[in-house]
């Protein structure tokens, strides 16, 4: 069973993505959210994640997302990081593209992507 940590304030998404997986119990993906960017890594180690994904709909989610990725590579190497982000902002593009080069996540989906491509990426993680 994969462990997959969803850390975002928008609750909707969060409930929305969880009967997605819910719907796909052959993936053997177990969610959890949390809602506070604050406690993102404390909650990483609690519920032993695999997969952390970052919902980044603006710059300053996207500073809280590259902070709490350094955290995490400094903590845990092994746990997997990947940014849902937003399409519209060209400097959180920009910043996902960079952060991804830099070995600070290990990939990026833009929120207009399918769930398909949205849970290949995390079977794949």
């Amino acid at each position: 069973m994969k462990s997959i940590l969803f850390i975002s304030a928008n609750k909707i998404l969060g409930q929305g993505l969880l009967e997605a997986i819910l719907s796909k119990p052959e993936l053997g993906f177990q969610w959890t959210a949390q809602l506070n960017y604050s406690q993102a890594i404390i909650g990483a180690e609690i519920f032993q994640t695999d997969v952390v994904i970052l919902d980044v709909v603006d710059q300053t989610d996207m500073e809280y997302a590259l902070k709490i990725s350094e955290a995490l590579r400094q903590c845990n190497g092994v746990i997997k990081i990947l940014l849902l982000v937003r399409p519209e902002q060209d400097i959180v593009r920009r910043n996902s593209v960079n952060a991804k080069n830099k070995g600070l996540i290990d990939n990026f989906v833009f929120y207009d992507s399918s769930l398909a491509y949205l849970l290949a990426k995390l079977a794949a993680c």
